[in-house]
């Protein structure tokens, strides 16, 4: 049986996850959740980082319930062979969608606060969501990254071990309750400073 030779480093593992979803699809995804904010910030008007900083925190936030509420639970009941073909592109794409969009969305409401004038005299509405903001981003890229790595590298052996898989999933997934419920808090955050005027 030939042997398939296993990443030996992080960056490797990145290389592969990357390929597995498509460089042109890590690529523009990125582009548009970092460039978005960015062209956003760079116009001046707080109106559109608004509307960009709400466009992307609701994707944000459908993407994360779909996911873990939808999508992951129907997969859960349909053949292994067909959900682990699924899986194999789909854990690399979230990935590389999730990450660059939580960073543009964080970096969007960094902005917006600048631009309304919210560090001026900054309240513990503001000093709540950045530090909510910055452990969320903590998680993404600590835990959940990893793990979605290597549950990515399992996925696209010729033959994934399948209690390997489900150990990284489950970790996975209960990084990600985390978020959810840290989600949930920092909406509760924005809607403080919203009033606080």
């Amino acid at each position: 049986m030939a042997t398939v030779d296993r990443p030996s480093s992080h960056r490797e593992e990145l290389s592969l996850m990357i390929e597995s979803a498509g460089s042109r699809f890590a690529g523009i995804g990125t582009l548009l959740f970092l460039g978005a904010p960015i062209a956003a910030y760079l116009s001046g008007d707080a109106r559109i980082m608004f509307y960009v900083h709400v466009a992307l925190g609701a994707f944000w936030f459908g993407l994360d319930f779909f996911f873990k509420f939808v999508l992951g639970p129907s997969l859960d009941e349909v053949a292994d062979e067909v959900s682990g073909t699924v899986n194999q592109y789909l854990v690399p794409k979230m990935a590389l969608v999730a990450e660059p969009l939580s960073v543009g969305v964080v970096g969007s409401g960094i902005g917006l606060a600048e631009m309304m004038g919210y560090f001026n005299s900054p309240s513990i509405w503001i000093h709540g969501a950045l530090g909510v903001s910055a452990l969320m981003l903590l998680i993404g890229f600590g835990p959940i990254h990893f793990t979605t790595a290597k549950m990515s590298v399992e996925l696209s052996m010729p033959e994934p071990d399948g209690e390997r898989i489900e150990d990284l999933f489950g970790t996975t997934m209960k990084w990600g309750l985390v978020q959810t419920v840290l989600m949930l808090l920092i909406i509760a955050m924005m809607t403080g400073i919203r009033w606080q005027i």
